[in-house]
């Protein structure tokens, strides 16, 4: 008995796992045979990970295989090349990250799309305990490999879609608001975002001696930085219910990133999911950049619309409600 995760199923996997993917539990096209999504193979996989929202999305090799009634079961007959399948538990497959990305492109928007690609290059794991709590954890992919799967497997189904969204994901977000924020400020007009080029996504630098010195520490890491504008944008979600000792650490950060010319601006919870509030962020960025915030896309505002609506939670992808249900 074999069952293989896929698309929206494979990811709601991956949004879990505490650890990326060892090189030893990648496989190939040869172990992707008796692929029996039986009943009894059904509830193997709910019983080892319960918190995979209905219906079960899985790959199967038959046309005509009948399958479970909260199943729904795509048909691979795509040869895929490069190891796109991990072992993930006794009997059990997922498609790897990057084939993984490739099918959500047949089942998301592109704005989900971006959003998932943000998570799997992302740095940080949900954990399915019914309460959305975050934990660090290493990267499962990166752009790179992704977009080296898709030049491999040109041919598959939604190659085209992802290829699309690939650039416009982000590396590094250590939570959803992060990856969230990355879409808001950096996605073009004509996808709702205020384009803003060259975020990068928590990546350490080293201040000055004076700045190390305010900052008590050797480096510094903003959660989205414009090196050209010398800009800060830091995401603060506990302003009201973190401890002292955090309030000091976020403060000498700013005060130290300001010693060193960066003008930082913070983005609380209330604001990171109101267009309104994010505009207003916006154009104080493109007066730092010396220019003026002039959408020019037709769809602009229908797709930022689509993309607030959206929002940043992940919540969907893990059986919360239904868990908790049943405690």
């Amino acid at each position: 008995m074999r069952l293989f995760l896929f698309g929206i199923s494979a990811f709601s996997y991956w949004l879990t796992v505490p650890v990326a993917p060892r090189e030893s539990d990648k496989m190939g096209m040869s172990v992707f045979a008796k692929c029996e999504p039986s009943t009894a193979a059904i509830e193997h996989l709910c019983a080892q990970f319960p918190f995979l929202p209905r219906p079960v999305h899985v790959s199967t090799n038959a046309q005509n295989r009948k399958v479970p009634s909260d199943v729904v079961a795509h048909v691979m007959s795509f040869r895929l090349r490069g190891k796109a399948f991990c072992h993930v538990g006794n009997g059990l497959y997922a498609a790897c990250p990057e084939l993984c990305f490739a099918k959500l492109a047949q089942q998301l928007s592109f704005h989900e799309l971006v959003r998932a690609g943000n998570v799997l290059c992302g740095r940080f794991c949900v954990r399915p305990d019914g309460a959305g709590t975050l934990a660090p954890r290493n990267s499962l992919t990166s752009k790179r490999r992704i977009g080296a799967f898709l030049k491999r497997n040109l041919g598959i189904t939604g190659a085209k879609q992802a290829r699309q969204a690939l650039r416009w994901v982000v590396e590094g977000a250590a939570s959803p608001p992060e990856a969230f924020l990355a879409m808001v400020l950096g996605l073009p007009f004509r996808r709702g975002g205020f384009q803003l080029e060259g975020a990068k996504v928590n990546q350490r630098i080293k201040p000055s001696r004076e700045a190390r010195a305010i900052a008590g520490r050797e480096t510094l890491v903003p959660d989205l930085l414009f090196d050209d504008m010398r800009l800060a944008v830091e995401y603060d979600s506990t302003a009201e219910h973190a401890a002292a000792a955090q309030l000091t650490r976020d403060a000498q950060k700013r005060l130290a990133l300001e010693a060193d010319g960066y003008k930082v601006i913070t983005v609380t919870a209330g604001q990171i999911c109101r267009a309104g509030e994010m505009k207003h962020i916006a154009k104080q960025a493109y007066r730092r950049r010396g220019r003026r915030f002039r959408p020019q896309s037709a769809v602009f505002l229908q797709q930022q619309a689509m993309l607030f609506q959206m929002g940043w939670s992940l919540d969907r992808y893990l059986d919360l409600e239904r868990r908790e249900g049943n405690a």
